[in-house]
């Protein structure tokens, strides 16, 4: 198998179905395997009937929501590929660039996890190829999304067009390398949610691996930004976000 799709569902089944067809469409010259975890809790009569109406694609039901990166760690545990590419269900691959993607792998194997450029429906580019968020760049960022100030975006200064390596990758849309994850370890599970992407990276670059951004394949990705779209404590989206961001913070700093 050359490469596993993981996917971690969590009350989104509606938009699971462009993912899995954008992954059939633009991996026809690959041998890969979907797999989906979903964190909804759907009762057994239900998950019988997703299992029928995917009966391509392997998942994995757990009993509540696990978190991200308990999800992603049981999709990687339960697969069998030489790359895993991690896929938020809101997010649709737009060409082959998969399969680009893996020939760079194969032809650079320092490069534990590689990642692509992410725009939203609009056309417009993501944030997607990042560098390590220390505190100050935070405090910075937040006053310029909070003030609406232009240039928030944390790979502001890159030239998006480039091949580069870059301290961290979105796990919206991660290939990575599962010799580098034997190597390196699964995603830590103490991220509930968010950071948990940067975090691994960071492991991946302590280890000798190297993480790169690649812009000549794309991915469509809509994300809601439920975390900073309204970064205040009555958001409990954004309140994880802030304790995964401490957490990060004890962790390495």
């Amino acid at each position: 198998m050359d490469i596993s799709i993981i996917i971690v569902e969590y009350k989104n089944l509606k938009i699971l179905q462009e993912a899995i067809s954008s992954v059939q469409k633009s991996l026809c010259d690959v041998d890969f395997e979907i797999v989906v975890v979903s964190n909804t809790g759907y009762p057994a009569i239900r998950q019988k009937k997703i299992c029928s109406d995917y009966p391509t694609v392997k998942f994995i039901f757990n009993e509540s929501n696990m978190g991200f990166s308990k999800g992603v760690n049981r999709g990687i545990v339960s697969s069998h590929s030489h790359f895993a590419l991690l896929l938020n269900p809101d997010a649709k691959i737009l060409d082959n660039g998969v399969s680009r993607a893996i020939e760079f792998m194969e032809r650079n194997p320092q490069i534990a996890a590689l990642g692509p450029q992410i725009i939203d429906r609009t056309g417009e580019i993501q944030d997607s190829a990042r560098d390590f968020m220390t505190p100050r760049k935070l405090l910075l960022r937040t006053f310029r999304r909070l003030t609406r100030l232009s240039g928030g975006g944390i790979i502001e200064n890159k030239d998006h067009s480039r091949l580069q390596p870059v301290d961290w990758i979105s796990g919206a849309c991660m290939l990575v390398r599962q010799k580098a994850i034997r190597n390196v370890g699964l995603m830590d599970e103490r991220y509930f949610m968010y950071v948990e992407d940067m975090d691994w990276c960071r492991r991946f670059w302590k280890h000798g691996w190297e993480v790169w951004y690649q812009p000549n394949w794309k991915v469509e990705h809509n994300a809601e930004r439920g975390s900073t779209k309204c970064f205040t404590l009555g958001n409990r989206l954004a309140r994880i976000h802030l304790i995964s961001l401490c957490k990060y913070y004890f962790k390495w700093l």
